[in-house]
């Protein structure tokens, strides 16, 4: 019978947990010590290892090659193995949702004054602990803080909120985190070698965005994706886990920069009939334009999109736009996501959304400048506005110590990489030692990078 993935790599001792070293090192500190608690309580979201430590704290506990608790299970034993296959005499694992009245705490409660059948604990886990009742848990109580010798609680819940305190108060609580796209995408990388499965380091990163912090769910994908039987890309990606391509969404952004209304409406039209759902579309544009923000603030930030354009292609994009229109286009979007919520006719309005970005854009024009000095003494006073205005911003927009060394220059080009600022002579060597801070404060203003060359400017005599 097929393993999936999520199952045949789960972590079989403490050590191979992913992403959770300060539990990792709690918990092994504590089982080499034998400072046993008698209630755990592991808090966090679907997929980041609860039960599987669960079930390795329990390996750890009973594992009869070993004459002491261990942080390293043999796995071989009838213990270990039993756990494994979740028909351990010793250690039971509870669903609280289909167990959750007074009556199934009383009988827990019972069954907890019986002696370990062949193990040092009897220990019983309770998966989505927060399903219990209020009178369930309440029942539970003293037998939480002060069970027999033999016995530990270990309640697993990925909505903390709903334990009671008294409940919660009583057990030693790990928080385990969302993980890191970094450790997800090692760990896919290590299984993909090991299954020999050809997948892409793009497709790799899009499966981490994808999971949302739980390995269980990445696995999973990558599981699904394999059995494609080709190289996994990040195009069959977005495919398999129903999303839109990067390429149609391009398409569709580009458009609303240009105002071509028809290639918008068309676009948008064939992602519906291919069976993607407005909201799909709308949240995958919310995404696109979250990422354009950030690229339009920060120089380099690969390593923070989400959405499934790659940081080329929203570099694109972010050096034509401003940031009033990329405030306004998320404005409309958060709009026209509440509209979506409560209307029966969703792909009209997701139209009538991407015509009013497309309008928002062009009252707030792209960025254009002039591209070198030629062009800027060719076109006049107009040009010479423009570039004032730019520089005026930078000007405010930095510090009041800046400011008046800034204020001493003159703008005279700007494109896409280059600044070009004229001085008077008595300042020229000022800016010139200085010429890495004004790229740095330029650079953060504009929201992309410029190298700074300076000239002098010769100042009238009297």
């Amino acid at each position: 019978m097929h393993q999936p993935l999520s199952l045949k790599y789960r972590p079989k001792n403490l050590a191979s947990l992913v992403g959770q070293e300060p539990i990792k090192i709690a918990l092994t500190n504590a089982v080499t010590s034998a400072k046993i608690a008698p209630a755990y309580l592991f808090t966090g979201p679907r997929g980041t290892g609860k039960t599987s430590t669960a079930r390795i704290l329990a390996k750890s506990l009973n594992c009869l090659n070993s004459s002491v608790t261990t942080a390293n299970p043999c796995q071989k034993c009838a213990s270990c193995k039993a756990i494994d296959a979740g028909n351990s005499l010793d250690v039971s694992e509870i669903d609280a949702a289909s167990h959750n009245g007074v009556e199934d705490a009383r009988e827990l409660i019972e069954r907890s004054n019986f002696a370990p059948a062949m193990s040092r604990y009897r220990i019983f886990v309770l998966d989505e602990c927060h399903q219990l009742s209020s009178s369930a848990q309440n029942a539970l109580l003293k037998c939480i803080e002060e069970p027999p010798s033999h016995v530990v609680f270990i309640l697993c819940t990925t909505e903390a909120h709903k334990v009671l305190p008294t409940i919660s108060s009583r057990c030693q609580t790990f928080n385990f985190k969302a993980l890191s796209m970094e450790a997800i995408v090692a760990q896919l990388s290590r299984v993909a070698v090991q299954e020999s499965i050809a997948i892409t380091e793009e497709a790799n990163k899009l499966i981490a965005r994808h999971s949302e912090g739980g390995l269980r769910d990445a696995l999973q994908l990558l599981s699904q994706l394999s059995l494609m039987g080709e190289q996994i890309t990040p195009e069959r990606v977005v495919e398999v886990s129903g999303g839109i391509r990067s390429h149609d969404l391009a398409t569709i952004v580009k458009a609303i920069c240009a105002g071509d209304v028809l290639t918008v409406l068309q676009s948008a039209r064939t992602l519906i009939d291919s069976g993607k759902t407005p909201k799909l579309i709308l949240s995958s544009l919310l995404a696109v334009y979250r990422d354009l923000l950030i690229v339009k603030s920060v120089p380099k930030s690969e390593n923070v999109v989400v959405g499934t354009l790659n940081y080329s292609q929203l570099r694109q994009v972010a050096n034509r736009l401003d940031f009033p229109s990329i405030d306004a286009a998320l404005m409309q979007l958060q709009k026209s996501e509440s509209q979506l919520r409560v209307t029966t006719n969703g792909a009209t309005w997701l139209e009538v959304c991407l015509l009013n970005l497309i309008h928002n854009n062009q009252r707030q024009p792209l960025r254009e400048l002039p591209e070198s000095q030629e062009q800027h003494n060719r076109n006049g006073n107009g040009k010479a506005e423009k570039l004032s205005s730019v520089w005026m911003k930078v000007v405010e927009a930095t510090k009041p110590a800046n400011r008046s060394l800034l204020s001493r220059a003159t703008l005279i080009s700007l494109n896409e990489s280059n600044c070009v600022l004229a001085v008077p002579t008595s300042d020229v060597k000022r800016f010139q030692n200085n010429v890495a801070l004004v790229e740095r404060i330029v650079s953060r203003v504009l929201g992309y990078s410029v190298t700074i060359a300076i000239e002098q400017r010769k100042e009238l005599s009297a």
